[in-house]
């Protein structure tokens, strides 16, 4: 066998393409394989039919797998036809995509490589290429893989936003909570970008499937669910809940120590983190000092308590008992004069019905906040992202959940 039926066999080379010449070049440790078009018919990309070559593109090269670690190189001219219909367009070839400058099993290996790493960087470095050639490579896959998504049902959404830089620079991330993928990515998290999102991530089909959103109380994600999936509930996120209740303790906290502090009682000086933390997760020393604080009866102690009575709520199995519940912890919190909770809790009365949906639907955000952590990891081994495209490519190359792989023209 010679190395034009070697390379042929290969690549998948059939009549009427044919390899002509395959050229080593050890200095630059290269291999150039050559191939021509022999025939006086092609097929129009668009419709399929036959037509007369009208004339040959420039020549061209793509980037192919490494031969035996030496880079190899396709390089043709490609016919092109004048098809009645659509006018002159380039015939398909079998190794690459249309408008594409790497072979397709190039592209499979490199989205491979990928996934497996999450790193373009060092990607880029193994298969020894540039970085905008590799981020050419995702964006392609996630416009294909977009393209051919299949429209399954969805009923339920989580609806959260992640920063993309320092300061308030945030993006809106889109899930499916029952397969743990991101759907789309907005820019910001205003009324009209989330409206955007919805409609861009959702077919008008799917959006009346919708039965329930999980979010924040961030008024702008409600304005847009209320607007475009207006037969679906607005849950509001349990965890987002806690973490407002976790501020309240703090910021009582906070203030109890200062007013501790001008009578020099430095009880509750660095002891923040002891109230953040789950009585599980202590370690031995701020269990103890934990246990000594609790036993002062302390404005702290009595906030941190109520905020974790309050975790009850989420386990109501009924609407009423749901209702009772809350009547009787805000009530708590209001005899006890704990102004942050009680903060807290009219901001809960505010978006009652949204707190009450949990009981209905039982979904939180806790996907969203997983592929929250994923997001983060691809931003830092990204060591961060230039624009919002490129981070919205990164975003749905990895965590989509879509076909990526190109498919054979032929």
């Amino acid at each position: 066998m010679n190395d034009k039926t070697l390379y042929a066999q290969i690549l998948g080379i059939t009549t009427p393409w044919e390899v002509s010449e395959v050229e080593l070049n050890l200095t630059d440790s290269e291999v150039k394989v050559r191939i021509n078009y022999n025939s006086s018919q092609g097929y129009c990309p668009e419709c399929g039919k036959a037509f007369s070559v009208y004339d040959y593109r420039e020549e061209r090269s793509w980037r192919h797998l490494d031969t035996c670690q030496m880079i190899t190189t396709l390089i043709s001219k490609v016919p092109r036809i004048k098809c009645l219909e659509h006018g002159v367009k380039t015939v398909n070839t079998p190794w690459s995509e249309a408008n594409s400058r790497t072979t397709m099993m190039f592209e499979r290996f490199a989205i491979d490589l990928l996934l497996a790493s999450k790193n373009q960087t060092k990607v880029s470095e193994i298969l020894r290429v540039s970085f905008d050639v590799l981020h050419h490579i995702m964006e392609k896959a996630v416009k294909r893989g977009l393209l051919n998504r299949e429209e399954r049902n969805i009923e339920y959404l989580g609806i959260d936003e992640k920063s993309m830089k320092k300061g308030h620079n945030y993006i809106t991330v889109l899930s499916d909570t029952k397969e743990h993928c991101v759907i789309e990515v907005g820019e910001t998290r205003t009324t009209s970008a989330s409206k955007s999102l919805l409609n861009k991530g959702l077919s008008a089909n799917q959006k009346k499937q919708i039965k329930a959103v999980s979010m924040d109380m961030w008024q702008g994600f409600m304005n847009a669910v209320k607007e475009e999936l207006p037969e679906a509930s607005i849950v509001h996120d349990k965890f987002h809940i806690i973490k407002y209740l976790n501020e309240a303790v703090d910021k009582t906290r906070r203030a109890e120590a200062r007013e501790l502090q001008k009578n020099n009682n430095r009880t509750l000086i660095k002891t923040k983190h002891i109230f953040l933390k789950k009585k599980e997760n202590m370690t031995e020393n701020q269990l103890t000092r934990f246990q000594e604080i609790q036993e002062m009866n302390l404005k702290t102690s009595q906030a941190w308590m109520a905020k974790e009575n309050f975790k009850e709520f989420f386990n109501s199995e009924t609407i009423n008992d749901g209702k009772f519940f809350f009547a009787e912890w805000y009530n708590d919190v209001k005899e006890r004069s704990l102004t942050k909770m009680i903060k807290v809790g009219q901001m809960l009365i505010k978006h009652s019905e949204g707190l009450l949906n949990y009981i209905k639907h039982n979904i939180d955000n806790s996907i969203a906040e997983w592929i929250n952590g994923k997001i983060q990891e691809i931003k830092t081994i990204g060591r961060g992202f230039r624009n919002f495209e490129n981070f919205r490519t990164a975003i749905l190359f990895f965590l989509g959940k879509l076909s990526l792989y190109p498919q054979s023209s032929q």
